[in-house]
């Protein structure tokens, strides 16, 4: 049955809000100030007519938009959008009783500038395939022609990706694709189950020779251990990290956008200004350390091997740049202890989704005066400013850097000095 409801506001996931009796439905692709009918899904509400339509309301730029799950915020305009990615920091510090911070205006990537993606493919029988992504709260694939938020690069390959895999796929036969824009052609990984056969093997290396692209590997996620099988390398990918070249392994985490990038990376390097010893956790292949290496010595810690091994070997033949030194370690398990924290100027620390609790505490428990925070989840982020603040941190200014846009992930950036 049909039930009609006014958007009062939008949620931390970018759903419609409405509270009714002490409860909250949350209806996704609403805006505040649409009046609707939707139907109730236990607290979920399925939008089913607009009445009346939100004066923040505009037209979504996909066909895909409501069917594809990537994308939960097309329909609202751009600086209604804006205010909301800033309100997410707000709220979450606000709900940690950090009150007074100063938050910028968020860095919005463009259009059309996402440089990785993984799709999702599933065989229909009949040389039938379904390509594309995850429709929103459930497994179900929906087939993607275009995306506008990818670079053009990975946007033109879908139709010869959907080509390959229709010859290549059985029914019900699952695999996803990896695809990672570098400067010099697509990094792509297949990631299926099991081992790629001798045809299937000389296939790909047709298929990356027939598209130019730069390496083609092979996942197979059934091993125990998996690893990335280069399968045809036929130029090393890289991209650029102020003005050098970082060469990265497949399945790299690379900033998703490189306006992203530099917006980061020009806010850490006036973070870390006048030091000569630096140390990066969570480095990567060194977005921050290649950077932060033409002002000072930088120590980077990851706890993966082949991103260190590329950071390592790129910095070698860097001209330019101070000593760049690499650790392999676990910084769950074993973080940096105060006394080898201690023998560095400023600590930058970027920290997967989960945040570095453990990491954290030791930075709080040593003589560190100066941190640069890359964080990509408000709520880790603000319980990190509490314990900062409670421990003699001051927190400069936050902005918030959109590089996925229409959805509610955010990455945000702060430097703080010990008072």
């Amino acid at each position: 049955m049909n039930h009609k409801v006014t958007i009062e506001e939008l949620g931390g996931r970018g759903d419609g809000i409405v509270r009714e009796n002490g409860k909250v439905i949350y209806v996704p692709y609403s805006a505040p100030g649409d009046v609707a009918d939707i139907k109730l899904q236990g607290q979920k509400g399925r939008l089913r007519h607009l009445h009346q339509k939100s004066p923040h309301r505009i037209d979504p730029m996909c066909p895909h938009f409501t069917k594809c799950g990537g994308c939960s915020l097309q329909h609202v305009e751009a600086e209604f959008y804006k205010n909301w990615k800033q309100n997410l920091i707000k709220t979450a510090l606000s709900n940690q009783g950090v009150a007074d911070a100063i938050i910028n205006p968020p860095e919005v990537s463009p259009i059309g500038s996402r440089r990785r993606t993984t799709l999702q493919a599933i065989g229909r029988g009949g040389g039938n395939i379904v390509l594309g992504y995850a429709e929103k709260g459930t497994h179900n694939l929906i087939d993607v022609a275009s995306c506008p938020i990818l670079v053009p690069e990975i946007m033109n390959f879908i139709g010869p990706l959907r080509d390959f895999l229709k010859n290549t796929l059985e029914a019900k036969q699952k695999m996803s694709v990896q695809i990672t824009s570098g400067d010099n052609g697509l990094d792509v990984t297949f990631n299926g189950k099991g081992e790629a056969g001798l045809n299937m093997l000389m296939d790909l290396a047709k298929f990356a020779e027939d598209n130019d692209l730069a390496r083609i590997s092979w996942y197979d996620r059934s091993l125990k251990n998996p690893y990335f099988e280069t399968l045809a390398e036929r130029r090393k990918p890289f991209v650029t990290f102020e003005g050098n070249k970082v060469y990265f392994p497949a399945g790299a985490f690379l900033q998703a956008t490189e306006a992203g990038q530099n917006a980061l990376t020009r806010i850490m390097l006036e973070g870390i200004e006048g030091a000569s010893r630096v140390v990066d956790l969570f480095s990567g292949c060194g977005t921050f350390s290649i950077a932060a290496a033409r002002h000072a010595k930088v120590h980077a810690v990851e706890n993966n091997e082949d991103m260190l091994t590329s950071l390592k070997t790129s910095a070698n033949q860097m001209q330019g740049i101070k000593q760049v030194t690499t650790e392999l370690r676990d910084l769950f398990l074993r973080p940096l202890l105060p006394h080898e924290l201690n023998e560095y100027d400023v600590v930058i620390i970027d920290p997967p989704r989960a945040g570095a609790k453990h990491q954290m505490q030791e930075i709080l428990d040593s003589d560190i005066q100066r941190l640069v925070m890359i964080s990509c989840n408000p709520i880790t982020f603000a319980r990190d400013v509490q314990d900062l603040e409670g421990a003699g941190f001051t927190m400069g200014s936050v902005t918030p850097v959109d590089q996925f846009i229409f959805s509610p992930h955010l990455e945000i950036i702060s430097v703080f000095h010990r008072r």
